[in-house]
């Protein structure tokens, strides 16, 4: 017995020994394939027995830029894996070689969905607007049960119909985790416009979310032509037995190409499952683009936390957007703003004096929160609070009258699409900041406002300082160019596939009071605290103004400035003060002109103004890659030997050789102001900048090399 045992423990000892020297004595590799044919005929028996309608291992396309593929050691008698992870997601979906891929299983994982945490999207209506409307165009359908579904019962309709379209786009091939922001617009107007699957008319109903099958989220523009037209239709009648029913809603998302704009991102847009159209991209009512289920599912939860503490309201006028009640005040509602492909965010207002509140955007001040107010419905009219600082603005003003190059210092102020025109109702002074630290930051910061998510240069103009002395005016007119003879060789058609500007914001730095004159008036407006009895008509207003004496001696009886002065006291007129901000739209959703934001500046009766305004574009604007042209007036004036209006840019590329150790960790400044890293290994900054510019390449404080730019068309800086 005792020999018995003696050998048992001796056999142990050997074996324990075995394991803890073998990995020092074979190679990994070697050990791994002594297990690999039991793991193989594994998988194999498996898959001999499994059903035919399992799904097949997954298959991993190429992936995006910012999802790295990494292969992850394994120990032996089990099969290596591949992970796929996204920088923007805090889960980590695991694609088994030797297993198979489940979508419900991945979408739980992805949310967070277990036995202690539901499905997000359980007991919630989605409510639809188009892009700039406060009056919703749709909502998800009552008979969407808020019940789950699923075999475990632990998901909703909801999810069903988000995994669906998932499926659709990318049939076991792509984990949800890898989906950037393109993949999630496509499966959001998936899931709402088509659904399970785009059916003929004779055999029913289109299965997407929306009630009515978002019969009133049609186009607002006239859509006779429609490509989606020859193979589907939005009415269920016999003439169109055999076209695909689908959505009104597919139609505004994809404004056809003769009314989408190109944007720098376009080649990444992701054509909408079976349909194949372009897909809308979705903001929240404070202009918060959703780029991910994650997202959409942590703003339902908000929702609900806001119902639960009873910070929801039932009432239409409530204005927590994304967390009003439904009609019978039982569920949180998510409002959805449903944006065409190629077009840009626009604030929906409802009423005046109406507030956005807009954590999202950083303020100069983290104690102050940024939000909107609004001033006006039409035009389309908000106040800025806590934008930025009497500390900024000083900055501003001090570096305008420090510039001393010529297309940028204070001078008499111009009009008109290119060149120098001089315009007689134009009389203040401006020049401007493109790249200064303040310009930057504001610049970034009125993006933000606007619901950009990405920072894009060519989409702005430089930030326009102006001053205005005593008298000094400008006549009510549009900042939306006008080029409808086509002249230009931009393309200005904002309406169709051009770019124009579409928001305004106004920034003003400096102190007038009541009776000093420069308001900013909008002559197609009203002021909001009138009633339309007591509007004061033109010729009225210009009689009180002659009868006050309050410009007599100062501007001449029968001038334009007089004229301006009677339209400032009777129209919708904001008055400057130090560090105020006003944003004013140029541009309706859909890229046509908004003629009620015909505005001007009032004259100055009493001081000094300052202020300064910064023009965003819906696409980008002329002499940045990507601008839209009119192709005759371009060959044309080449034909002709005209000389191009954007060759005084200058088009210049830095790049860091990585051979020089003192750059290691270069950063590239235009003047005092950060553009970009330039180190070793980072990609090449390309930029448009005129000649006589000051770039800087520093590390640290240190400024190592200094770059004046040449006269030279075309340059390359290699550090």
């Amino acid at each position: 017995m005792w020999k018995s045992a003696r050998l048992l423990l001796g056999g142990l000892l050997s074996y324990l020994l075995g394991l803890y020297l073998s990995p020092r004595l074979l190679s990994p590799d070697y050990l791994i394939s002594l297990t690999l044919p039991f793991v193989q005929r594994e998988s194999s028996s498996s898959s001999s027995s499994a059903s035919s309608n399992e799904r097949p291992p997954i298959e991993l396309p190429p992936l995006p830029p910012s999802v790295t593929p990494h292969r992850s050691s394994t120990g032996a008698g089990s099969s290596s894996r591949i992970n796929v992870s996204n920088a923007s997601t805090k889960n980590e979906l695991v694609a088994e070689e030797t297993t198979h891929y489940d979508p419900t299983e991945a979408y739980k994982t992805l949310l967070g969905i277990d036995a202690t945490s539901p499905d997000p999207f359980l007991d919630v209506q989605f409510v639809l607007h188009r892009n700039g409307e406060a009056h919703p165009c749709s909502q998800q359908r009552e008979e969407v049960s808020s019940s789950p579904n699923d075999e475990d019962g632990s998901l909703g309709v909801i999810s069903k119909a988000f995994l669906t379209s998932s499926q659709r786009l990318y049939p076991n091939k792509k984990p949800l985790n890898a989906f950037d922001k393109y993949d999630f617009d496509a499966l959001l107007t998936h899931s709402l416009a088509v659904g399970s699957s785009p059916r003929k008319v004779r055999e029913g109903h289109s299965m997407g979310l929306l009630d009515d099958n978002g019969e009133h989220c049609s186009p607002t523009w006239r859509d006779e032509g429609h490509y989606l037209d020859q193979v589907a239709t939005t009415h269920d009648d016999d003439e169109n037995e055999d076209k695909l029913l689908i959505s009104p809603l597919l139609k505004y998302c994809d404004m056809g190409i003769e009314r989408t704009p190109i944007q720098l991102d376009h080649s990444r847009l992701v054509r909408v499952p079976e349909v194949l159209s372009l897909p809308c991209h979705f903001h929240t009512r404070e202009g918060v683009r959703i780029t991910s289920l994650e997202m959409l599912a942590n703003l339902v939860r908000e929702a609900k936390d806001k119902a639960d503490n009873g910070e929801c309201k039932s009432d239409e006028s409530a204005e927590e957007g994304t967390c009003n009640n439904d009609r019978n005040g039982t569920k949180p509602q998510l409002h959805l703003y449903a944006v065409q492909a190629g077009r840009v965010f626009v604030f929906a207002p409802s009423h005046v004096g109406e507030i956005f509140h807009l954590p999202h955007v950083t303020s100069h001040d983290p104690n102050q929160p940024v939000y909107l107010q609004v001033l006006s419905i039409s035009p389309r009219v908000f106040d800025i609070y806590n934008f930025f600082s009497r500390e900024e603005s000083a900055a501003i003003v001090s570096k305008a009258l420090a510039e001393t190059s010529e297309s940028h210092k204070m001078k008499r102020s111009s009009t008109g699409a290119s060149g120098y025109n001089v315009n007689s109702q134009r009389t203040s002074e401006n020049g401007f900041d493109t790249h200064g630290k303040e310009a930057q930051a504001v610049k970034r910061r009125c993006m933000n406002v606007l619901g950009f998510d990405e920072y894009e240069e060519s989409l702005t103009d430089g930030l326009q300082v102006l001053r205005y002395n005593k008298t000094t005016a400008y006549i009510p007119h549009l900042d939306w160019i006008d080029d409808y003879q086509k002249k230009e060789e931009h393309n200005y058609d904002s309406a169709g596939v051009g770019s124009n500007r579409f928001a305004t914001i106004l920034l003003y730095m400096s102190d007038l009071t009541e009776g000093d004159g420069g308001e900013t008036v909008f002559s197609r407006g009203w002021p909001p605290e009138l009633t339309e009895q007591e509007y004061v008509p033109f010729q009225a207003a210009l009689t009180q103004l002659r009868e006050s004496g309050d410009v007599a001696g100062i501007l001449e009886e029968g001038s334009w400035e007089e004229t301006m002065v009677a339209r400032c006291r009777s129209r919708l007129a904001v008055r400057p003060h130090s560090s105020r901000a006003v944003l004013f739209y140029s541009q309706e959703a859909d890229g046509t002109p908004d003629q009620k934001s015909l505005h001007g500046g009032c004259p100055v009766i009493s001081g000094e103004k300052w202020a300064a305004n910064l023009w965003v574009w819906n696409a980008p604007r002329g002499g940045f890659p990507g601008a839209p042209v009119n192709k005759e007036v371009v060959e044309r004036n080449r034909a002709a030997k005209k000389e191009n209006p954007n060759d005084h840019q200058k088009k210049v590329s830095f790049s860091n050789a990585g051979s020089d150790e003192r750059f290691r960790n270069a950063e590239l400044y235009f003047q005092e102001t950060f553009w970009g890293k330039l180190g070793f290994g980072d990609p090449d900054l390309n930029v448009n900048t005129f000649e006589g510019h000051e770039w800087n390449v520093k590390v640290g404080d240190e400024v190592l090399r200094k770059i004046v730019i040449s006269k030279d068309a075309t340059q390359r800086y290699i550090i």
